[in-house]
């Protein structure tokens, strides 16, 4: 474990930085449950991205919609059926790009969600079993 966290680059990774941080801190209770929170702050706060997406692309996509549907209307009570099928074709494939969005932030939204949970459950292991002993 001791070398995983000493490799270069291993204070980018969260899970191996606050690896490290318990293995520095061994037998401090209170400072490695500040450790354990302090990493569940960073996960939501980068699943909040996958959920921004999520929420997002619909609602961009309602917009996408609903704008060219004004001129789609116009055209067709003018008689103009090519700019209302132009307009048409915006506003469905708007719909479709919206939803698109959606789905990638839920996707990656639960891959994240799953990765975290386990890193979490790793470091309150290796909380409980260094963290909690007395040296």
């Amino acid at each position: 474990m001791k070398s995983l966290v000493e490799r270069p680059g291993a204070d980018r990774i969260p899970l191996l930085h606050t690896a490290g941080q318990m293995l520095s801190h061994r037998g401090d209770t209170p400072w490695c449950e500040r450790l354990l929170a302090n990493y569940e702050v960073d996960a939501e706060q980068e699943l909040g991205h996958s959920r921004t997406l999520a929420k997002l692309g619909p609602m961009l996509g309602l917009m996408g919609t609903l704008i060219p549907m004004g001129p789609a209307l116009v055209g067709l009570a003018a008689g103009d059926l090519a700019s209302m099928a132009y307009n048409m074709q915006v506003a469905f494939a708007t719909t479709v790009v919206g939803m698109l969005i959606a789905a990638i932030g839920v996707v990656t939204l639960q891959v994240k969600q799953r990765w975290y949970a386990r890193e979490l459950n790793d470091l309150e292991f290796l909380s409980r079993n260094l963290c909690d002993e007395k040296e």
